[in-house]
């Protein structure tokens, strides 16, 4: 058990790779609003609630929990200038948020207009709760100014066919709690969902041991699993224990060390990609057409590790794990200099 004490999310303003402004011209050209940091948002701050609570994104959300597989129509073209995303020649033709390869460069919904490394368009989901031993959440504040959609929020939502469909990513965070386990019908609908070509990520490290049986159960049909002894514990009042061991993929680009506390082994089939001494804490696997990672912790998600720890490079993490988990070809877009340090 985590031996931290509770506390209240926050918000806390502090300065990332690109500024509030990126998404109020997007939503602006989007909605015909400038308002893009709407509800109790503000700045860039992780722990503040939505704030990407504007005029625009209610209706996109509200599709997405449906399993509606269609996107809005995000026509950013006009009177910001054609954007291609990665940087690919294409027809001139704006792109927009349709599954569309409107520009005819290869690559379908390929924006951002804010050049922060996050597709605009992208389609991400996060399952089960947030954590509790930190403030703040990457989610709610980060992720959701960086793109139309925001991260929607199924919480402990039945796992269907029609649930899943039209997402790209989704992020397991503590499913521990959501009163039941999961059944094999909707364990099958999610393996489905990654073979068709679906990301699926998953955290750890929320509470006791028996925290493991849900998210276990999700991974089952990859092979890949948490083991049951807690490791790397910082200990009260210290930083995360810096995990330094990394295998060059596209996940693990350019970063050197992450922080952990109490997470556990990632054990099983896939590939290694990162340890720390004798453990190994961050797993892949490409089942089909999709792909798994696997992370043997979950304080990448609070502020702490954002704002405290200047030798962790936990937006580029995130940035990286996005664009991999994305489909090849659908809203990939170019990691900024900016964040690569």
């Amino acid at each position: 058990m985590k031996l931290r004490s509770l506390s209240s999310v926050f918000l806390l303003v502090f300065s990332l790779a690109c500024s509030g402004k990126d998404k109020e011209a997007l939503d602006g050209a989007a909605n015909g609003s400038t308002s893009a940091a709407g509800g109790s948002g503000s700045g860039l701050g992780i722990g503040a609630g939505s704030a990407a609570n504007g005029s625009g994104s209610g209706a996109t959300n509200g599709a997405g929990l449906g399993g509606n597989s269609s996107v809005p129509p995000i026509d950013i073209g006009g009177g910001i200038g054609t954007v291609t995303g990665g940087g690919q020649p294409g027809n001139g033709m704006p792109e927009t948020c349709d599954g569309i390869d409107n520009d005819e460069n290869g690559i379908a919904d390929d924006l951002d207009i804010g050049n922060d490394g996050v597709c605009d368009c992208l389609r991400i989901a996060t399952l089960g709760i947030i954590g509790q031993w930190g403030q703040g959440d990457v989610f709610t504040g980060w992720l959701n100014q960086r793109s139309v959609n925001g991260a929607i929020d199924l919480a402990d939502k039945p796992l269907t066919d029609s649930l899943l469909a039209g997402l790209q990513v989704i992020v397991v965070q503590d499913v521990s709690k959501i009163g039941r386990k999961y059944s094999a019908s909707e364990v099958a609908a999610l393996r489905a969902w990654v073979e068709g070509g679906g990301g699926l990520m998953t955290l750890i490290g929320y509470g006791e041991p028996s925290e493991r049986t849900n998210v276990n159960a999700l991974l089952g049909p990859f092979g890949i699993s948490y083991d049951s002894e807690p490791i790397l514990p910082k200990g009260g009042g210290k930083p995360t224990i810096s995990v330094t061991g990394w295998t060059a993929h596209p996940v693990t680009a350019g970063i050197t060390a992450i922080g952990v506390d109490n997470g556990y082994p990632v054990i099983g089939a896939g590939t290694v990609i990162g340890h720390q001494a004798q453990w190994d804490v961050l797993r892949t696997a490409e089942p089909m057409q999709g792909r798994v990672l696997v992370w043997g912790d979950e304080w990448i998600t609070y502020n702490s590790e954002w704002v405290n720890r200047k030798d962790l490079q936990v937006e580029l993490f995130w940035v990286n794990a996005i664009k991999w988990l994305t489909p090849p070809k659908q809203c990939q877009v170019a990691i900024p200099p900016s964040i690569l340090r």
